[in-house]
């Protein structure tokens, strides 16, 4: 399940910035908001109804994954558009920040959840969270950019156009090498750690 919550990330990340950039960036974060929302709420639905599987628990592991990745290349691409470009570090410096403490906020909180209300219905928690952001970004009032390519275009060719860009830029390329073997390991880790906790001494 661990690897399965992994594999969107590396699999449609690129599809899902070209994706933002043909389409309405406010709609496709709030379609990955309420997908994730969707999928997360079968959880306690099933366990309640004692239909709860793993093959299901992997499906949500899935298909939860992609709507995130959905909704955070959208949401990077959209700053842009909020702000003026002197801000535009100032305030992905923010975002960063407060990714950072919902993290970590948010583990504990759900250590807490779980051991008030048990594993499938603290994830309600996380459905909450989800119909959140999505009411949040809906009341969003400012004007996106007009999309600047044509949907006629196949989506490999943009997907091509933006990798030989950042090829050509040796900043950007170390960047993304950096980026790529942190994700791959951060990937590694979060697949394994939990077996490694549950070894007995």
């Amino acid at each position: 399940m661990a690897f399965l919550g992994q594999l969107p990330p590396a699999l449609l990340a690129l599809h899902a910035g070209a994706l933002a950039d043909r389409h309405s960036k406010r709609r496709q974060m709030i379609t990955g908001d309420l997908v994730s929302a969707t999928v997360l709420a079968t959880v306690p639905v099933s366990a309640a109804l004692g239909t709860l599987t793993l093959t299901q628990l992997m499906i949500v592991a899935v298909v939860q994954g992609a709507a995130s990745v959905l909704h955070d290349a959208a949401a990077i691409s959209l700053l842009p558009s909020l702000v003026e470009r002197s801000l535009i570090q100032r305030s992905n410096s923010r975002v960063g920040a407060l990714f950072a403490i919902a993290a970590t906020a948010g583990s504990h909180l759900g250590a807490a959840l779980t051991a008030l209300l048990g594993p499938a219905r603290a994830l309600l928690g996380d459905v909450a969270s989800y119909l959140i952001s999505a009411v949040c970004t809906a009341r969003i009032q400012t004007a996106e950019p007009a999309c600047a390519r044509p949907e006629s275009r196949r989506l490999r060719g943009e997907i091509g156009e933006g990798l030989r860009y950042v090829r050509g830029d040796d900043r950007l390329w170390t960047l993304t090498l950096v980026n790529a073997t942190t994700s791959f390991a951060l990937g590694l880790l979060n697949t394994l750690w939990a077996l490694y906790l549950f070894v007995p001494a």
